[in-house]
């Protein structure tokens, strides 16, 4: 029987107080796992330390990652178990991403991006502004 794969954006949350290696072997872990049982792996968006809401199992800090993925919906099922068994995962999240999802995310980094280039001119012509006047306005204090 051919299974159907299907878009799946899954987050986890780490506990935060572990060292770069051991959140990195614990991502890696999960990542291994995925490629194992066919999974494409699109991306891997490694947010980083971020203080939670509030406590999960006393722990103030959460190391957070994305995985961007295609895979059969079985495969994100004994993840998710494999989730609720693993100690060092606090939180951990499965969204099935349908097409119309997938596109207004694509739109939204675009927009998203658009803004930040245009932003990033402003600045930088304001900062040519800023240091073409620095020059003449030395000139006329000096007289």
């Amino acid at each position: 029987m051919d299974k159907v794969k299907r878009n799946y954006e899954i987050y986890i949350i780490v506990d935060g107080n572990f060292d770069d290696a051991t959140i990195e072997g614990i991502t890696t872990k999960y990542e291994n796992f995925m490629k194992k049982n066919g999974t494409e792996i699109l991306n891997i968006d490694r947010i980083g330390r971020r203080r939670l809401a509030y406590p999960i199992r006393k722990k103030v800090n959460g190391f957070y990652t994305c995985f961007e993925v295609i895979a059969p919906s079985d495969v994100v099922g004994k993840l998710e178990k494999n989730f609720r068994i693993d100690e060092n995962i606090l939180r951990h999240l499965a969204i099935h991403m349908s097409a119309t999802d997938l596109k207004e995310k694509q739109d939204y980094l675009k927009k998203k991006a658009l803004t930040l280039a245009r932003l990033e001119a402003e600045r930088a012509s304001e900062e040519n502004k800023t240091a073409a006047a620095a020059p003449e306005a030395a000139v006329k204090a000096e007289q």
